[in-house]
């Protein structure tokens, strides 16, 4: 288990929310800078956030570690500098935050595919659950069409509202007086396969006080999830990956009609890619007690045949989700007379995801693990060119 340090803020906020006052409040300032750290473990096809990027997917496979790193703080400087300084075990040196360039904001994504086969017509057809029988009802159908697209977007927002996912809210562009982040356009390098985030961490620059925290061996890389049961059908496993507190499982395809197929492990029917690939604490147990996410006990979840048959080459996702730590500094006062001045706080989360294609043994995506050196920076090379075909069939599709 990570372990899990909270602030005695957050400790208040949730017994206030729970319509609990603290015994006796404290005052406090700050703090004057926020660090958030996500480690993320991906195995086989890349994929992009918590939804399918068929793009990134033909890029290459393999079990690959990344890191982002995000900082604010209250303070600001002429030029702002600031780094991380990992410890010597993840093999990259220092890592250098930096605050980028603001651009003009773009416009928001629609979440809604548009409407592009013939007629202006698509469908989706929304499966669910482990294992055989398919449930009534299913699969839910939901047409978008360009003759009636309100019934298709209200159809979407039904199915997302039935599941509400709480945004978190990491350091951004303007959320402080100076933001600074890592990968950018200095320094992108790859994480080693061997990386690991055991031991101390230092955040220093001019615009930041220096933030120290040190992580264990629970608190390093979540393991890679391995999956099976993919290469000869539906039968879909996974390993009990360490520290994993739930886990997610979908598959999206197409068939022959054109139609976009979409399968979760959820026990109520959602939209694909409406799970992100990291949860808060709050959100993942109460989505394990609604059936949405699966218990960390769970090692396998069956797709149904009725989706194999519908589309025999979807691709495949399982996300284990982590924990998170969390550290404050300096320690609150015994005395609740006593101001608490927080000068940092600091947020490590994780995850480990899989992705493949129905039918495919992941044995053959390769990938760098256990590679070390220079080499272990540049992409595997990519043993996956026969995605290419599907990947963009699917996308022509839509």
């Amino acid at each position: 288990m990570l372990r899990l340090t909270c602030t005695t803020a957050l400790v208040a906020v949730f017994a206030l929310s729970a319509g609990q006052a603290p015994a006796q409040s404290q005052r406090t300032t700050g703090p004057v800078a926020t660090y958030w750290v996500t480690a993320r473990t991906t195995a086989g096809l890349p994929t992009g956030g918590a939804g399918f990027d068929p793009m990134a997917m033909m890029s290459g496979g393999g079990v690959q570690k990344s890191l982002s790193l995000q900082l604010q703080a209250d303070r600001t400087a002429p030029a702002p500098e600031a780094r991380h300084q990992p410890p010597a075990g993840l093999n990259t040196g220092d890592l250098p935050l930096v605050t980028p360039v603001r651009q003009p904001a773009s416009p928001t994504p629609d979440f809604m595919p548009q409407a592009r086969g013939e007629g202006g017509r698509m469908r989706m057809l929304i499966y669910h659950g482990c294992g055989e029988p398919t449930g009534s009802g299913q699969p839910l159908v939901i047409e978008i069409s360009t003759d009636d697209p309100a019934r298709g977007a209200s159809q979407m927002t039904a199915l997302m509202e039935a599941v509400r996912v709480s945004p978190e809210t990491p350091p951004s562009p303007g959320s402080g007086r100076t933001y600074g982040e890592w990968p950018n356009d200095r320094s992108s390098q790859r994480i080693p396969a061997n990386g690991s985030l055991v031991g101390d961490h230092l955040v220093d620059g001019n615009y930041t006080p220096d933030i120290r925290f040190s992580l264990g061996a629970d608190q390093d890389f979540m393991e890679p999830v391995q999956l099976t049961g993919v290469a000869d059908g539906g039968s879909l496993g996974w390993n009990a990956v360490g520290g994993a507190r739930g886990y997610f499982a979908m598959t999206m395809g197409a068939n022959e009609a054109g139609d976009m197929v979409a399968w979760t492990s959820s026990n109520i029917p959602i939209s694909f890619g409406q799970i992100p690939d990291i949860l808060s604490p709050a959100d993942l147990e109460r989505l394990i007690r609604q059936g949405v996410v699966l218990p960390a006990s769970t090692t396998g979840c069956p797709i149904p045949s009725a989706v194999q048959m519908a589309a025999p080459q979807s691709m495949v996702r399982v996300i284990a989700f982590g924990g998170e730590a969390n550290f404050s500094y300096p320690a609150r006062p015994a005395n609740p007379r006593e101001t608490w001045n927080i000068e940092h706080v600091v947020k490590v989360r994780y995850t480990s995801s899989a992705s493949t294609v129905l039918g495919m043994d992941m044995s053959d995506l390769g990938g760098d693990e256990g590679r070390e050196g220079p080499d272990s920076r540049q992409p595997a090379p990519n043993p996956a060119d026969a995605l290419r075909g599907l990947v963009g069939g699917l996308l022509r599709r839509r």
